[in-house]
């Protein structure tokens, strides 16, 4: 699935690049970026992210994929009823602007995401990245806990980790892996994730598991502000 750019101000335009590529990560979005040009026409079944402070969309980017209207002037939204836009992004764009409206259009993108192929109870599920949580290992091999409920794959966890994003994925110790975007916290009891379950750690394991969580927010948190910073 390919995102197409059009911002007036070079500066916009590299900030929202800035958060349309953490999204990407952090969501595990097989998605590629481009700059519209005259030449450059967006891919049917694309998304169009356009500036209209800068000119109204031409008639051929308009119709072909979704569009996503971005403009510094509230009345703009209503003015630009009659082109169906998907989204609506008032300037400056933050990253929560951007996800909530990504998120409303999950029908969009939802078919270009990364997804974790799992045999279980002789079934073939598979998984978006995004929506495994935690996992841990049992005698059989495996139970992953995801947003869509649990799955007992027939591979052991090792064999699993092997499969996943190491910039999102940590084996934070022999038993648990954990996908760090669901992280909300880390304290003495653990690891607290977004499905209300607390990942335990050892003794061993707590001081390498800490770093690698407190890495991964420093990276990701950078990167999610840094859209904010420049128009602030």
């Amino acid at each position: 699935m390919q995102f197409t750019i059009h911002m007036g101000d070079p500066a916009e335009r590299t900030a929202l690049l800035r958060m349309l590529e953490t999204w990407r990560g952090l969501t595990c979005a097989s998605v590629e970026f481009a700059d519209w040009t005259p030449e450059h026409r967006p891919e049917p079944g694309g998304i169009l992210f356009w500036d209209l402070d800068d000119c109204p969309p031409p008639a051929a980017a308009v119709g072909k994929c979704a569009l996503f209207l971005c403009s510094s002037s509230s009345s703009a939204a209503i003015a630009s009823y009659s082109l169906h836009p998907a989204g609506f992004l008032r300037k400056p764009i933050g990253m929560e602007k951007l996800w909530a409206a990504l998120h409303r259009c999950i029908k969009l993108w939802w078919d270009s995401l990364e997804r974790l192929e799992i045999t279980s109870d002789r079934c073939r599920v598979r998984l978006p990245l995004c929506d495994l949580v935690w996992a841990e290992s049992t005698r059989r091999g495996s139970l992953v806990h995801s947003t869509q409920g649990p799955i007992a794959p027939r591979e052991t966890l090792p064999a699993l980790e092997e499969r996943l994003p190491k910039e999102l994925f940590l084996r934070c110790q022999r038993g648990f892996l954990v996908n760090l975007r669901h992280v909300r916290r880390l304290d003495s009891g653990g690891l607290h994730m977004s499905d209300g379950a607390v990942v335990p750690l050892s003794r061993s394991s707590r001081g390498e598991t800490a770093e690698a969580y407190r890495k991964f927010c420093l990276l990701w948190d950078v990167r999610m502000r840094d859209g904010e910073k420049r128009h602030g």
